[in-house]
């Protein structure tokens, strides 16, 4: 039975049941009363025998206890009947209550599904949109939030920038100690850019060993320039993995929103300009700007 069906069945029988119960007191007044009559009638014709009470008035009592005894059989009976539909009422009363019961835990188990199903799209979107190796964001995200950071600046008069982030010689790191070391070693980037950066901004895996950062709500190039200079000595800081002292040096090129592009793709190929003209400096960060003229 569908839950609407119960719904629509438990009214019914709810009358049902009353009409019933209601019948019950009926029968149980009139055996009430019948026993009351049969009990006066009992108390005539005991005062009959010891007073020599009339026989025809006898008789008559006597008529009258049959006529109660019969209405008392047929109460008995009407008894029967209600107490058999009574039994009848309360059986289907039970079903009803176990299909509720199924119905519940139908609904219990439905609303368990939909939250599996909720934590599953969620681990998909964040596989899809995160870096295994690391956690970041993939470049998918990262196009995304880009694309909504320019709609905010262009609609706020900000400027953004993009930073990309190349880790110099790393091919021979996976070479000489193995992808295994070769890892800790992205993850070890992935933390140092991450920690550099502030809460609104974000950083990504690119591919490979190649990062991205992105900074929302620039004052002035330079705070940005100087942010860069200061994450490739945090990353260029000797680090200790498996026993063995690496030094990283990292090139960073820097595109600026609008001045240096004015969509997400001119962003990408001026920051990538930039990042390869600045593994030739000392300090290995350059603003896309600045390379122009070299």
């Amino acid at each position: 039975m569908k839950s609407k069906d119960i719904k629509k069945t438990t009214p019914a029988k709810a009358v049902s049941l009353n009409h019933v119960l209601h019948q019950n007191k009926k029968i149980k007044k009139n055996v009430e009363q019948a026993a009351s009559d049969l009990t006066s009638i009992n108390e005539v014709l005991e005062q009959g025998i010891k007073v020599n009470i009339p026989i025809q008035a006898l008789e008559e009592s006597i008529t009258q206890n049959e006529e109660v005894e019969h209405k008392v059989a047929r109460a008995a009976d009407d008894l029967d009947q209600v107490n058999t539909e009574l039994a009848k009422e309360v059986a289907e009363r039970v079903v009803i209550e176990s299909e509720l019961a199924e119905t519940k835990t139908d609904l219990a188990e439905v609303r368990d599904d939909l939250s599996k199903s909720h934590a599953l799209e969620e681990e998909m979107r964040q596989i899809t949109l995160h870096d295994a190796l690391t956690g970041l964001p993939n470049r998918v995200l990262f196009k995304q939030r880009l694309e909504y950071g320019m709609i905010q600046a262009k609609r706020h008069g900000w400027d953004l920038a993009i930073i990309f982030v190349d880790i110099d010689k790393f091919k021979s790191i996976n070479d000489s100690y193995g992808h295994d070391l070769g890892d800790k070693v992205l993850l070890m980037v992935a933390n140092r850019l991450q920690s550099s950066i502030r809460e609104d901004d974000l950083v990504c895996r690119w591919g490979g060993d190649e990062f991205m950062c992105l900074l929302l709500d620039v004052k002035q190039e330079a705070n940005v320039t100087r942010l860069a200079e200061k994450m490739v000595n945090r990353i260029s800081e000797p680090c200790e993995i498996n026993g063995t002292v690496l030094s990283i040096r990292p090139s960073m090129g820097i595109a600026i929103y609008p001045a240096d592009g004015e969509t997400a793709d001119i962003l990408f190929k001026n920051a990538d300009t930039a990042m390869y003209k600045a593994k030739g400096t000392e300090k290995r960060v350059v603003l896309f700007r600045e390379s122009a003229f070299d």
